[in-house]
C-alpha cells in the first residue's frame, strides 16, 4: 500500500505535536474540582493527569485480564481511549456535575457534606454545554496536527463521544471506577470526607464482572451492594 505524502512541512508537523504536548501539560497542573469542593487541600489534590494516568494503566491492564478471560476487547483500542479521553479538560477544566453556585458554603457544613455525598447527574442543559466546550477545545487542537495523528485522535474522539463500542463503554467504566478508588484513597486519612457520590455511582454503573469486582474488593464490607 503507497502511503500519502505528508500533508505538512517537518517545521509544520514538529509545531503542531509541540502544541499536542503543551496541551496535555496543562493537565499536570488542572486539579480535579470535585476533590477540592471536598476540602482536600491544592497541594494534595490530584491533577487531571494523575487521574487519566491511573484510568489509562487501570483499563489496559484491566482489558488484557478480560481479554484473556474470553472477553471481545481490544485493550491497545482501550488504551488509546484511555489516554484521549480527559485531554479536552486541559482547555475546558474539569467540570462537575453540579453547578459550583448550588454547592453550600462551607460556613454550613452539614448541608455542604449532605450535598457532597449525593450522587449528582448533571441536567441536559449542563451536558450539553459541557460537550460543547469540549468538542471546541478537541477541534481546535486537531487543526494544528499533522494528518496521521489528527485522524487517529479524531476518530478515537468520536468514538468516546458516541460511546457504542464496548472499549469505550469500558473505559467508561473505569473512569468511574479510579475515581472511586482515589476517593478511597482520600477517606484513608481524612474518615469523614464526604465521598458517598463516588460508592453509589459505581455501584449503579459499573457491570463489568472484572470492572465490578474490583471495585467489591475496594469497598469495605458495609459497602458492597447486596444480592
Amino acid at each position: 500500500m503507497s502511503r500519502r505524502p505528508p500533508s505538512m512541512t517537518l517545521e509544520q508537523a514538529a509545531r503542531g505535536l509541540l502544541g499536542l504536548a503543551q496541551t496535555a501539560s496543562k493537565l499536570k497542573s488542572t486539579l480535579r474540582t470535585g476533590w477540592l469542593d471536598r476540602g482536600i487541600s491544592p497541594r494534595e489534590t490530584e491533577s487531571v493527569a494523575d487521574h487519566s494516568l491511573g484510568v489509562a494503566l487501570l483499563a489496559w491492564a484491566s482489558a488484557l485480564e478480560a481479554r484473556d478471560r474470553g472477553a471481545n476487547i481490544d485493550p491497545e483500542r482501550v488504551l488509546k481511549l484511555a489516554i484521549v479521553h480527559d485531554l479536552a479538560e486541559a482547555e475546558t477544566g474539569d467540570i462537575p456535575p453540579y453547578a459550583h453556585e448550588d454547592v453550600p458554603v462551607i460556613e454550613n457544613p452539614d448541608a455542604r457534606e449532605a450535598f457532597l455525598n449525593l450522587r449528582h447527574v448533571r441536567d441536559p442543559e449542563r451536558n450539553s454545554a459541557k460537550r460543547a466546550a469540549e468538542q471546541a477545545a478537541m477541534q481546535r487542537l486537531l487543526a494544528t496536527l499533522p494528518a496521521a495523528p489528527r485522524r487517529e485522535i479524531e476518530e478515537i474522539w468520536n468514538e468516546l463521544r458516541a460511546g457504542t463500542s464496548r472499549e469505550s463503554r469500558f473505559v467508561k467504566q473505569v473512569d468511574r471506577l479510579e475515581t472511586f478508588l482515589q476517593s478511597r484513597s482520600y477517606q484513608a486519612t481524612t474518615p469523614d470526607l464526604p465521598v458517598d457520590s463516588f460508592r453509589k455511582e459505581v455501584s449503579e454503573l459499573v457491570d463489568d464482572p472484572l470492572l465490578a469486582a474490583i471495585r467489591d474488593a475496594a469497598m469495605t464490607p458495609d459497602d458492597c451492594p447486596k444480592g
